[in-house]
This record gives C-alpha cells, sequence and structure tokens, in this order.
C-alpha cells in the first residue's frame, strides 16, 4: 500500500490519485458518501466498503480547497475522501470522513461528474439523507429517487422506490444532479427519510437496500442495523461537524416545498 500514485486527474483545483488500474467493466457504478442530513451517505458507504471486501485504490485531495486534515488508518495517512473498488461487481465508492467546506462544493461535484465521466462510470449513484420533521415516529424510514436520464428513470420506474416529484436538494448532490443532466449522463439519486443532526444508521442501512434494488448487488444490512448504537457513538464527532457545514448550505430548504407549476 506504501507507493506512490499511479496517475493523478486534476479538476476544478481538486486532486484524484490514483493507485492502481482501474480496471472496471460495465455496467459500472461510481457510490457516493458525501457527509449531509444523519451522515446517511457517508455511513453507507464505509458500510459497503466493509460487507463487500473492496479494495482502497484513490484518494480525492486539495491544497487549495479542504482543510489540512489527514486520517490515519493503521498507522498509514490517508485523505480524509477515499475511493474504494470492487472490481468483480464494477462499483467505484467514495468515502468521506470529513464534511466538505461550502467552498469546495461546487468544485468537488463538478471533479466528480468530470472524474466519472472521463473512466467511464456508466451510473453515478448519490446516498442520500432528506431531513424529515417527524423521523422520530418513523420505524421504517422511505426512500426517494430522482434520475438524470430517460434511461435512469426507467431503471427506476422497475423498483418499489417513489419518485420525488417536487422538492429541493441542497449540498454537493444537488451540483452533481445539475451537472450531469447537463452532461446527460445517467446520476440516480436516493434520498431516504432521515435526521438532520444525528447520525442515523437506520436509513442509511434503507440507502444500501435502494441500492440493491438498483443493481441486484446484495448487500446484507444485518450488522449495520444490530450495530446502530454504537455506529451513532463513533459518529457523533462527524455529525457535529457536518451540522455546521449544512447550516451553511442551508440544508433546511429541503424540509420546504418550491413554487408548484399550474
Amino acid at each position: 500500500m506504501l507507493k506512490q500514485p499511479l496517475r493523478k486527474h486534476s479538476f476544478n483545483g481538486i486532486e484524484i490519485y490514483e493507485y492502481n488500474e482501474l480496471g472496471i467493466k460495465h455496467p459500472s457504478y461510481m457510490v457516493l458518501g458525501l457527509p449531509d442530513a444523519g451522515l446517511v451517505g457517508a455511513l453507507a458507504t464505509k458500510y459497503m466498503t466493509l460487507n463487500l471486501g473492496m479494495d482502497f485504490i484513490g484518494e480525492v485531495d486539495s491544497s487549495r480547497l479542504f482543510q489540512p486534515i489527514t486520517v490515519i488508518h493503521r498507522g498509514i495517512p490517508f485523505s480524509p475522501y477515499q475511493l474504494y473498488i470492487n472490481k468483480e461487481r464494477n462499483i467505484l465508492a467514495l468515502v468521506a470522513e470529513a464534511p466538505l467546506p461550502i467552498s469546495a462544493v461546487y468544485p468537488m461535484a463538478k471533479s466528480i461528474v468530470e472524474y466519472a465521466s472521463l473512466v467511464g462510470i456508466d451510473y453515478i449513484i448519490s446516498l442520500s439523507g432528506i431531513a424529515v420533521p417527524n423521523r422520530l415516529e418513523i420505524d421504517k424510514p422511505k426512500a426517494y429517487w430522482i434520475a438524470t436520464t430517460p434511461e435512469a428513470q426507467e431503471i427506476m420506474k422497475k423498483t418499489e422506490l417513489k419518485q420525488l416529484n417536487e422538492g429541493f436538494v441542497v449540498g454537493p448532490y444537488a451540483v452533481i444532479l445539475k451537472e450531469s443532466k447537463r452532461r446527460g449522463l445517467h446520476n440516480i439519486a436516493i434520498l431516504v427519510e432521515s435526521f438532520l443532526e444525528f447520525p442515523d444508521p437506520e436509513a442509511a442501512a434503507t440507502a444500501l437496500q435502494a441500492f440493491s434494488q438498483i443493481t441486484e448487488i446484495k448487500i446484507d444490512v444485518s450488522k449495520l442495523l444490530e450495530e446502530a448504537e454504537l455506529i451513532k457513538i463513533q459518529a457523533r464527532e462527524l455529525m457535529k461537524q457536518t451540522k455546521k457545514a449544512l447550516a451553511r448550505m442551508q440544508k433546511g430548504y429541503e424540509m420546504q416545498m418550491p413554487l408548484m407549476y399550474t
């Protein structure tokens, strides 16, 4: 693992380092787990890498836009934004262990879309939480979807998930949706009812189950649910920092409805 990157891609002040050949085939999926409401995406993608035995293959960094943070795992330094791969299932996952500074949201989102296009990813799948005020009263959170192309919409209509017809999306996933639509790239966003300010492993499990419906790749979420209380404690500090970032992004807009068409 201790070796120099094989190559570096630079986009919008963001650097993406690859340490091995991707060697990914089709249909391929890039799964995004950036911290937001309930840490749904962050928890889901981290669990996915462990459950599917995914291998570290790269990282995302920026000396200009990111906080000067290094994550240490097993004595080895990493960027807080890491790429993992499962070549058998054609999955590339972005795991984030720190919230994005608001100044990095647009450059990071655009870089993700450009990189996915460059390496030939077929589907960008964004896993996210959508905060609901009555989350405590919900035993099984619902998952909704947004898709940027007719082909992706047809895939989603075959699932049991509901389409989000009206609403707001705030943060990096919002930019990724817009950029993917403009470029004609397949981006599917899965939005799960969640807490806004507390880690929500149960919502993360629902997001992974939705991913399984889309891709027919089985992910056993039983351990995620069994260890939910421990995960909430472990993720408390990340949620605290993410809460500050969400406030600056005005994440509360997602609880509102846009002007309706007549």
